[in-house]
């Protein structure tokens, strides 16, 4: 890898929309780090990222639904890597309909779905802040859903351990993830670092498969709609967007209220486990 070369981290990227994103990208020249929990499929992935991206393409192994696994990750980015241009927080989870009545929880105690979808990349979104900002102007892209839109945050019981409903869960991390997304945005702009969200499309992907009824589009719709983010010139002032598939448009009303994104920002601050880490995160990420 050159001092020059764009590097993009794309969590998530050994199938579907992440797989997809990630050989997009290496045909666009960028150096793209695949990231799964599985070495195997991690090696597969990234073998075909670096045929499609002429011998460019590294990668890292972690699991996301282990508080210690985002650190790691985030240590080991920051070891590695002298810059980071754009980090897409693609990688999700959702109970399928075969075990609707199952709520999951991870070794850490809290719901997976938001664990996974949101407090992950929280905590690795403000690890890489400092690399981020050295690297400017970066990007983060946060892979939200429709469902952003009817979610609800159940601050009397976020991990829903009292009334369990997959597709709430679902929907409260996704509106979790958009409303960091505007905040962050907020908080890193004066530092060349923005940050959009997306639904990318009802997609065919083994999780939407296992749990919704529609997927209209195949995977390489969503993946273009997510890289457009990354590479439209026409985007590079863009942050702090929403947006559904290809369009800009305003997410549920609690991703534009402050006082309710610093109240989700506290909570998250002492769920993830940022505060005390070694690495540089800015000050202004760090309090509510």
């Amino acid at each position: 890898m050159t001092s020059t070369e764009r590097v993009a981290l794309v969590t998530g990227s050994t199938s579907g929309l992440g797989e997809a994103t990630a050989r997009l990208l290496a045909e666009e020249g960028w150096h793209v780090v695949v990231h799964g929990r599985d070495p195997r499929k991690v090696a597969k992935t990234l073998a075909g990222v670096r045929a499609a991206g002429r011998g460019q393409g590294s990668s890292l192994v972690a699991d996301l639904s282990r508080r210690e696994g985002v650190h790691a990750l985030a240590d080991e980015v920051l070891a590695t890597y002298g810059r980071l241009d754009a980090l897409i927080n693609n990688a999700g989870v959702a109970t399928p309909n075969r075990s609707a009545r199952t709520r999951r929880v991870t070794a850490d105690g809290l719901q997976l779905e938001w664990q996974v979808n949101f407090l992950a990349p929280f905590a690795l979104t403000l690890r890489l802040s400092g690399l981020l900002a050295r690297s400017a102007p970066a990007l983060v892209v946060n892979v939200s859903s429709v469902a952003q839109g009817w979610g609800q945050l159940r601050w009397d019981d976020l991990q829903m351990a009292g009334r369990w409903d997959r597709m709430a869960a679902y929907a409260q991390s996704k509106l979790a993830l958009t409303a960091f997304t505007n905040e962050y945005a907020q908080r890193l702009r004066a530092d060349g670092v923005r940050a959009n969200s997306l639904h990318p499309g009802m997609c065919a992907t083994k999780m939407v498969r296992s749990t919704f009824v529609l997927a209209p589009h195949r995977t390489g719709y969503g993946a273009r709609n997510i890289v457009r983010l990354v590479t439209d010139p026409g985007l590079e002032n863009a942050s702090g967007v929403y947006f559904h598939e290809r369009r800009r448009i305003e997410p549920n009303p609690f991703a534009q209220d402050v006082v309710g994104r610093r109240r989700l920002w506290e909570v998250a601050l002492d769920q993830s486990g940022v505060i005390g880490r070694p690495d540089e995160v800015p000050a202004g990420l760090l309090t509510a």
